[in-house]
């Protein structure tokens, strides 16, 4: 999501006549786009900010804060000199014309309202001929915001309440982009499955089957899922469409019932078993990843061990996965933790040794199998080889060329090295 409205800060910054350096140090204007889903996301945007901070004693340096951390605690960081400008999630897309107003003579500096009429555009169409760091690439954001206030969540709150774009805004980009040689698309959202739901607009899955049938496209993703709203219809279109990716991110955060419901997750474990059968009844060939808390508030050890016994049980491709970390302002902040942080780490430490074995098994089995795979960049160890990732979204090295990049591939697999797959390309 941040990338996107990267994207989209970016391009305002340049239609307002700045330009753009890799030079931090010698940078007029230093922007941090930043989040707020952890703790230790703001503690790095905030070290970071700090030392730009510190360099503008020596010119006339701008330091902007714009994003989730930005909604949060942008006008304390303004007051207390810490940064010059806050710009939240609804106006970034329009920093450029933000910091042009400052510089010549608006000396407003704190820019966090959530009011829809300060909701800038997402779907630029400015942006078609911009390359993303993928050429053939796009991020394509078709929700803004969340309304599900699972209770460690600070994003309802931060990005405001669920907005889904048009749906013929949406297609018709995408058509444009597809016009443009763009070949692979990722469909971004809080929560993807929900778009529709606020406006009345064509449910998620006529959007991502609208967008399969756009020529050109070989390759679409979406991010993220949320199981309360997976249904059949969404499998359905992925299994008739051999061009939306096969990789489905469905976060568990729990595999123990009495956490998901303190989460307010709103399903249960056997909800999300249903979900997993259904994908496995109708998809000849998948992968699920997924995200998973450990020492939520509450958990016992117990809880802690039917987590682990769900994802032995469903056998996650990948997972990403923390020890709890309260967040001030949201409703699990104010519950008492038991746990330590020492016994939240060992816990995690003993999911992530559990879920390493299982990601490895499952690469294992793609062994003499035959992937589709979009060549993105040229291996470290050798000129003769380049990486791309799957149509289940693992990554492989195959033998190929610097022509290759950008281009789809069948490639087969015959070994694993570490975590990721190798193969050779089959003409």
């Amino acid at each position: 999501m941040n990338k996107g409205d990267s994207e989209l800060i970016k391009h305002s910054m340049l239609e307002n006549g700045f330009t753009e350096t890799d030079n931090e140090e010698t940078a007029d204007i230093c922007i941090f786009n930043t989040c707020s889903v952890r703790e230790h996301a703001e503690k790095r945007a905030l070290a970071k900010i700090s030392i730009a901070r510190s360099r503008k004693a020596a010119g006339k340096k701008l330091v902007v804060v714009a994003g989730c951390m930005a909604q949060r605690i942008g006008e304390d960081l303004v007051l207390k000199g810490k940064a010059d400008l806050a710009v939240g999630p609804y106006q970034s897309p329009e920093l450029g014309a933000i910091v042009r107003s400052h510089t010549k003579k608006d000396k407003s500096r704190i820019f966090l309202s959530q009011t829809e009429a300060d909701f800038a555009e997402r779907i630029n169409f400015d942006l078609v001929k911009n390359k993303d760091i993928y050429p053939w690439h796009k991020w394509v954001t078709i929700t803004h915001g969340c309304e599900n206030f699972c209770a460690y969540c600070i994003v309802p709150y931060v990005r405001g309440k669920l907005i889904s774009f048009p749906s013929e805004k949406i297609l018709n980009y995408i058509k444009e982009l597809a016009a443009e040689g763009i070949i692979e698309i990722t469909l971004l959202g809080q929560n993807v499955n929900q778009y529709g739901q606020d406006c009345g607009e064509i449910p998620f899955y006529q959007l991502l089957e609208k967008t399969a049938a756009i020529k050109g496209l070989k390759k679409i993703n979406f991010l993220t899922s949320h199981p309360m709203d997976f249904n059949s219809a969404i499998a359905d279109v992925i299994k008739d469409n051999r061009n939306i990716s096969r990789s489905i991110h469905l976060p568990l955060q729990s595999g123990s019932n009495p956490v998901l419901k303190a989460m307010n997750r709103k399903y249960t474990l056997s909800d999300y078993y249903r979900i997993i059968d259904t994908l496995k009844s109708k998809l000849d060939d998948f992968s699920v990843s997924t995200d998973l808390i450990v020492g939520f508030p509450g958990e016992t050890d117990s809880d802690f061990r039917n987590t682990l016994k769900a994802v032995t049980d469903i056998r996650y491709d990948e997972a990403f996965m923390y020890a709890y970390s309260p967040r001030e302002g949201t409703p699990a902040f104010t519950i008492k933790e038991e746990l330590t942080r020492t016994e939240k780490i060992e816990r995690l430490n003993e999911l992530i040794a559990l879920q390493r074995k299982i990601s490895l098994e499952k690469r294992e089995s793609r062994i003499n199998r035959i992937e589709l795979v979009i060549a993105e960049k040229s291996s470290r160890r050798s000129a003769d080889e380049v990486s791309g990732k799957t149509f289940l979204n693992h990554t492989v090295v195959f033998n190929g060329s610097s022509a290759d990049i950008g281009k789809e591939s069948r490639v087969e697999i015959t070994d694993v090295k570490g975590s990721t797959l190798v193969g050779k390309k089959i003409p």
